[in-house]
């Protein structure tokens, strides 16, 4: 998976040097501008385009830019020399309404080439296969919808992805942000709708597993707890916030994996079972355990004595589990994510 973030030129320097550095320490691969905003009329977008693609080569990040024939005249740019935009620092362009199929065809021998995932046909793309089109040069990049409940379904992106990796097209999805909203609207913006009203990181979940290839940030940036998720995503470990009972502090920030006979009620931790344990039997009073509940088998469970389990589904309490702690209600819908050989890593909410 590669994870790149959205540089609009309408923002300070200040603002988007300070949040490409960031990302790019985070681990963050490249950059998505727009040069067809309405609202960014007044940029000089021949200086801030150069500027952008000469920050982005310092920082060792690819730089795909959404243009339209419009954007050529603000470029002061023929089409034909669309190549030239590689010694501007720009690595690609999505290329939306407006070019004809000989002209992105011609063009993907050149710059990587980003298609409108969200909107191409299978007619249109065997019209650009046939025209030419270099494959291992072309990626299929979905919208972002500014619009609250105007995104594409789970099941769309699904659909659209299974098109694209038939022809040998990657593709990339977008998520929204949590920091700060981008205007007009500072609604979010993602290529789902649902995700609109959930976590980036669980966006990105999500979207990886619909086979997604590269998920982007739509929105200005993410906070500092956020990017830190984002940086255990990219080591393959999911992060789960949790709440840990008095005693078992010494559990947070800890990394686990799900056995590869994944349970059907449990995620069941492979590290913790790495030693016998003595844990003393800790009464709890419980009839059942609730989904999130995390527990630890006590000594009475025998050679199962220490093993860490998070519940997936209610199921009746045992008196060889303590209880040591609770997923926090923002991770619950994360656990569907943690499957068969999956790292997961129980982390402190920070307020």
């Amino acid at each position: 998976m590669c994870y790149g973030i959205s540089i609009y030129l309408s923002e300070s320097d200040t603002f988007n040097k300070q949040w490409i550095e960031k990302a790019a320490k985070n681990g963050f691969q490249y950059i998505f501008t727009s040069l067809h905003i309405p609202e960014e009329s007044d940029v000089d977008f021949i200086k801030q385009v150069k500027w952008l693609g000469n920050i982005a080569q310092s920082f060792h990040m690819d730089v795909m830019a959404d243009v339209s024939p419009a954007s050529l005249e603000r470029l002061g740019l023929a089409f034909a020399e669309l190549p030239s935009l590689k010694d501007w620092g720009i690595t690609g362009i999505r290329m939306d309404y407006g070019f004809t199929a000989k002209q992105i065809a011609w063009l993907s021998h050149s710059l990587k080439i980003g298609l409108n995932a969200s909107t191409i046909d299978e007619e249109q793309l065997k019209e650009l296969v046939d025209a030419g089109l270099q494959v291992n040069q072309t990626e299929a990049w979905h919208n972002f919808y500014p619009k609250p409940y105007t995104g594409i379904s789970s099941h769309s992106v699904k659909t659209r992805n299974e098109l694209f990796h038939r022809y040998g097209i990657k593709t990339m999805g977008f998520i929204k942000g949590d920091d700060s909203l981008r205007g007009p609207l500072h609604e979010g913006l993602p290529t789902i709708e649902n995700h609109r009203f959930s976590t980036p990181v669980h966006g990105a979940l999500e979207l990886g597993e619909l086979s997604t290839d590269k998920i982007c940030v739509g929105d200005l940036n993410l906070t500092d707890q956020t990017l830190g998720d984002f940086k255990y995503l990219m080591d393959g470990a999911v992060p789960l916030y949790v709440d840990f009972n008095n005693g078992y502090e010494h559990l947070y920030n800890t990394v686990h994996t799900n056995r590869m006979d994944a349970a059907q009620y449990v995620i069941r931790s492979v590290e913790s079972r790495t030693e016998p344990s003595q844990l003393i039997q800790e009464i709890h009073h419980l009839t059942s355990f609730s989904k999130g509940t995390i527990t630890i088998d006590n000594k009475l469970y025998g050679r199962y004595a220490g093993e860490l389990q998070i519940c997936l589904e209610n199921f009746p309490a045992n008196p060889k589990m303590n209880v040591v702690g609770m997923v926090r209600k923002e991770s619950m819908p994360l656990l569907k994510y943690v499957g068969s050989g999956q790292k997961f890593v129980l982390l402190n909410q920070q307020y």
